[in-house]
C-alpha cells in the first residue's frame, strides 16, 4: 500500500492553500479588528490581571516573552527583570545560581 521513502503528496499543498492554524489565527484577525472586540477583550483581560495576578502573568504574559527572557517573581510577587538579550547578537545573559547577572567576563 505505502512505499518507503514516497511521499503520499508528492505535488504538495496547492497554492493559496492555508493549514488549520493559519486559518484560525486569520480569523482571529478578522475578530481583533473589531473595536469592540478589542473593547471586550482589554476588559476581560483586565478583569482576569485583577482576579489573579500571578497566574494572569504565568498564564498570558510568559508565554508571549522570548526564551531569552530572564526575571523572577519575588515573595510579594515584584516582577524583577533580569535581563531580555545578551550585549551581544547571539550572546546569551550569564547569571549566578541566585538569578543575579554575572559580570561581563571581557570587563574583568
Amino acid at each position: 500500500m505505502f512505499e518507503v521513502g514516497v511521499s503520499g503528496n508528492p505535488v504538495g499543498r496547492p497554492k493559496g492553500a492555508f493549514g488549520g492554524r493559519i486559518q484560525a489565527l486569520a480569523g482571529l484577525d478578522k475578530l481583533l479588528a473589531k473595536k469592540k472586540n478589542q473593547r471586550a477583550l482589554i476588559l476581560a483581560l483586565e478583569a482576569d490581571l485583577q482576579a489573579n495576578p500571578v497566574r494572569f502573568f504565568k498564564t498570558v504574559i510568559m508565554p508571549l516573552l522570548p526564551r531569552e527572557a530572564r526575571l523572577s517573581i519575588d515573595n510579594d510577587g515584584v516582577i524583577l527583570w533580569k535581563s531580555l538579550l545578551g550585549d551581544e547578537p547571539g550572546e546569551k545573559p550569564r547569571f549566578d545560581d541566585d538569578g543575579n547577572p554575572l559580570p561581563d567576563a571581557d570587563a574583568e
